[in-house]
């Protein structure tokens, strides 16, 4: 407890000078004790919700909190620290709770007018557009220029994609008050987004004219900056952030990310060690100060930091794809720590195997392989999978492997004999055709990366991204999938390096990522004409982020793109062509056979072009395995012109109406992140 000085002094004054006084003055003395500890208890519940308040204006929200709820012990009508809690858990974005603690304010203050525009920015924040247009607008009937109830519509209007309406509503405010802050940044943040740069510079020139010694504003300059890839200029306004406020961990974390942006990787080692010195539970500190150590040739002190990194957050998709990548390059096969972290994904893949999510268990069996090929319980059970899709000639490669690397048993010894057995009158067997050699990727894509500058605080992670979709593609083997991760690409040299390697496609990869927020867009185009040919967008949130959209992404290009094959093997009217229950369900089709090299893809859109003049026959499938089908050909004219190396073509696919396949929470995400931008301005 604070005592004043004192006050105890005088106590022991008066006890002394009254000495022997009997029972009134015990009395009298616990009269005095009592009164003075309300002081005590009284000073203290004011204390601590100043040291809340303290905590709150340096956007210290956790420990603001922790004070706020301390004073609430000490007086639990303590109004001050209700409202204090609820602007805090609306920063971060907890709308409930914000909603809780307003309204218990609320009780204790009503017709308070800043705790009712609280409860109507909560409101939006939970998505009660409607219950909180009315409460804005009952506001402004009271009070017409209230500016934060038009930022309140405005952000309702900005959740709805309607950022035309949402800038007439700032600029309405700002009509009212034409230095307001929040207004011009806000304007800034909207213009960008709707593609106006100048209009959204002229914004932010205004906002450091007016309050060039505010943080904020220069944090909002650098981060428009930012994301033009004016780099030199960003760092400039984030060093005067950080000289006005010192501790800003948004800024410091910003100027980390730009330093590695411009190859000052040692600058940016020296920024992320601030910002662990500060909080080690930062992870994409940790994740920055690895890359910037592997572009200095560091290896050995990279893995060891971003072994850190990921025990900081073991939920951190990124982190966890990194230190892999890490491993996998510069780790040996047989490394013991490879093994480790094999483990995870053998651990979630034995998880969805139990829970009967088949497709995301043998992703992660597959990812774990990739980590450690030699862990044998995960490629037993990987081929285990594989037979439970239907795939047992896949399921027995698995197995031989095992046999190969000294890893077999007699349960596995005793499964390869029978699969044998069994397929000892194959498709391949009785045409005497080993799928392992069969070149079935008759489409080629290219797929290249391209930075978004708005992704500043994950560099790469586009890079990584692509590598994994490429890892994804590799078991797809109708198709050829090019990676080019070594660098960022333009669309311009995407193009020419697509189409110089005689590619059917290429696909530029772009990201966006705001918190627990990950757009993902791939951009296939044309690799002979540059046409766009189709474009997907994929939306999570949350936890697995990454992988779910790996997931979506990879099988919307998949279910998209067009299915050929060719004729392997022909006897008389009997014939052998390499598409298989891998690639398309084909048992009972008739499916067209086109001259060689008669076939090519669109020049707009996704899809197969060839004349009517060039189709040979039609094949009808009688019996299908993994990667082949059996079936009797049938001819078109007179002459029997159908040969081994023609083309089969399955469903011929015309020219898509809609040059778009996304997610149906795509735009709602794309909004999420402005929104989360314009709420933390204060």
């Amino acid at each position: 407890m604070y005592l004043s000085c004192g006050v105890i002094p005088s106590l022991h004054v008066y006890l002394s000078g009254h000495r022997g006084k009997g029972k009134s003055m015990k009395g009298l003395l616990c009269v005095y004790y009592g009164a003075l500890c309300s002081i005590v208890f009284a000073q203290t519940g004011v204390q601590l919700y100043e040291a809340g308040r303290k905590a709150h204006v340096q956007e210290d929200w956790y420990a603001a909190i922790e004070f706020y709820q301390e004073a609430l012990k000490k007086n639990a009508s303590y109004n001050l620290a209700y409202r204090g809690l609820a602007e805090c858990f609306y920063a971060l974005g907890e709308y409930d709770q914000a909603l809780h603690h307003v309204r218990k304010a609320q009780k204790l203050m009503a017709q308070d007018l800043s705790l009712e525009k609280l409860c109507a920015f909560s409101l939006v924040g939970q998505g009660e557009l409607d219950q909180a247009r009315s409460l804005f607008e009952e506001i402004l009937a009271r009070y017409p220029n209230d500016v934060d109830a038009r930022f309140g519509l405005a952000e309702i209007e900005v959740s709805k994609g309607r950022l035309s309406s949402a800038r007439l509503l700032y600029q309405a405010a700002l009509e009212r008050q034409a230095e307001n802050r929040k207004a011009l940044l806000s304007l800034a943040l909207i213009s960008y987004e709707a593609g106006h740069y100048p209009r959204a510079l002229t914004y932010v020139e205004r906002a450091l004219q007016y309050h060039g010694d505010n943080a904020q504003v220069h944090f909002f300059a650098a981060y428009l900056a930012t994301l033009r890839a004016h780099y030199e200029d960003a760092e400039r306004y984030l060093e005067r952030a950080l000289h006005i406020k010192s501790a800003y961990p948004r800024a410091r974390a910003l100027l980390s990310a730009v330093l590695y942006a411009r190859g000052a990787y040692e600058r940016a080692v020296a920024q992320c060690d601030q910002r662990i010195r500060a909080d080690r539970t930062q992870v994409d500190a940790w994740y920055v100060k690895t890359l910037s150590l592997l572009k200095l040739g560091k290896h050995t002190e990279a893995l060891a930091t971003a072994k850190v990194g990921l025990t900081v957050d073991p939920r951190d998709d990124l982190m966890r794809i990194l230190l892999e990548e890490i491993a996998i390059v510069h780790l040996e096969y047989e490394d013991e720590y490879r093994m480790q972290l094999a483990r995870f994904h053998t651990q979630k893949a034995d998880g969805f195997a139990r829970r009967n999510m088949s497709r995301q268990a043998l992703d992660e069996y597959r990812r774990a392989l990739k980590v450690y090929p030699y862990d044998g319980a995960a490629r037993e059970a990987y081929a285990r999978l594989l037979l439970r899709f239907g795939y047992p000639e896949r399921s027995l490669e698995q197995l031989k492997f095992l046999q190969s690397i000294g890893k077999s048993s007699a349960r596995i010894n005793d499964a390869v004999e029978a699969y044998e057995k069994t397929h000892a009158r194959s498709i391949k067997n009785r045409w005497r055709v080993d799928a392992l050699y069969l070149d079935k990727a008759h489409l080629s894509i290219s797929l290249f990366y391209h930075p978004d500058p708005a992704n500043a605080l994950h560099p790469e992670a586009e890079r990584f991204f692509l590598t994994q979709v490429q890892d994804s593609f590799a078991y797809n083997r109708r198709l050829k999938v090019t990676g080019y991760s070594a660098r960022s690409h333009s669309y311009r040299e995407a193009f020419r390096t697509a189409r110089e390697a005689g590619d059917d496609y290429f696909a530029l990869i772009t990201m966006q990522e705001h918190g627990q927020d990950l757009r993902v867009r791939l951009e296939l185009y044309i690799a002979s004409t540059g046409s766009r040919a189709h474009t997907f967008d994929a939306y999570r949130s949350g936890n697995d982020r990454y992988q779910s959209v790996l997931r979506r992404i990879t099988q919307m290009l998949n279910d998209r793109l067009p299915i050929m094959g060719t004729v392997v093997r022909r006897h008389q009217s009997e014939a052998v062509i390499d598409l298989g229950t891998q690639d398309a369900e084909l048992q009972g089709k008739s499916l067209e056979v086109v001259k060689r090299r008669a076939v090519s893809v669109l020049k707009e859109g996704v899809g197969l072009a060839y004349r009517r003049e060039d189709v040979l026959g039609h094949f009808t499938v009688t019996k299908v395995s993994e990667d082949m089908s059996e079936g009797v050909l049938r001819r078109v004219g007179y002459y029997d012109h159908i040969s081994v190396g023609d083309a089969v073509i399955c469903e011929p696919r015309l020219p898509d109406s809609s040059a778009t396949a996304s997610d149906t929470f795509v735009h709602d995400g794309a909004m999420g992140m402005l929104l989360a931008l314009l709420r933390s301005i204060r």
